[in-house]
């Protein structure tokens, strides 16, 4: 059976508010509100994914706004990194449209699901993005899409940006590049039993009580 078709029937059969990175299906065409009180609505439709805050109260529909001002920046910066959704446009200042990705997210696979060439594309694929001065900052395994050995990343919604903030831009850049690396490795760690953590900034240690 399809797993992917498998599981959008299951869920519009139970008419599920699941979060956007939980499945993206192909003709999911119908918004559902999501469990977060700070996430968007979301639609799937023709190969695209639709994020919207329109309909949210108004704190967050200006968190809204800006998080999807910053995954916009990114996405353009992103353009033609397979492994990365394209940026289609924004059809309101609420929303945002981006061509849909396939895939599972890796926080519902086990150890020996996932292979070493699909580990080996996405260090790259995360090499490469922080090669085009973008740093995901939420590079959790619910954001990370396996398919057919292939990754992909997704939600660039809390991403910085090199330009954003000049006088401390370096400095906030090398913060969440060190958080994805961080993530990588605990994915690595968890999936192979391996693997060699980056050299966290020093807040990073205080809170984690490591020296």
């Amino acid at each position: 059976m399809d797993i992917y078709r498998s599981a959008h029937n299951i869920m519009v059969k139970n008419e599920a508010r699941i979060e956007v990175n939980n499945i993206i299906s192909d003709d999911l065409i119908v918004p559902y509100r999501p469990r977060n009180y700070w996430k968007s609505d979301v639609s799937f439709k023709n190969g695209w994914v639709e994020k919207d805050y329109e309909s949210s109260s108004l704190l967050p529909r200006l968190y809204g706004r800006i998080s999807l001002n910053w995954e916009e920046t990114a996405l353009k910066r992103l353009r033609g990194i397979e492994g990365v959704p394209e940026y289609l446009g924004r059809p309101t200042r609420n929303s945002i449209r981006m061509r849909r990705v396939p895939g599972i997210p890796i926080d519902k696979l086990k150890a020996g699901e996932i292979s070493e060439l699909f580990l080996q594309r996405l260090q790259a694929l995360v090499h490469q993005i922080h090669s085009r001065g973008v740093a995901h900052g939420d590079l959790h395994m619910r954001n990370i899409l396996a398919h057919e050995d292939r990754a992909y990343i997704i939600d660039f919604s809390t991403a910085y940006t090199l330009g954003r903030v000049p006088i401390v831009d370096r400095g906030f850049f090398r913060i969440f590049r060190l958080l994805d690396l961080e993530r990588i490795y605990k994915i690595e760690r968890r999936f192979f039993g391996r693997g060699t953590p980056p050299e966290m900034f020093y807040i990073y240690r205080l809170v984690k009580g490591k020296k």
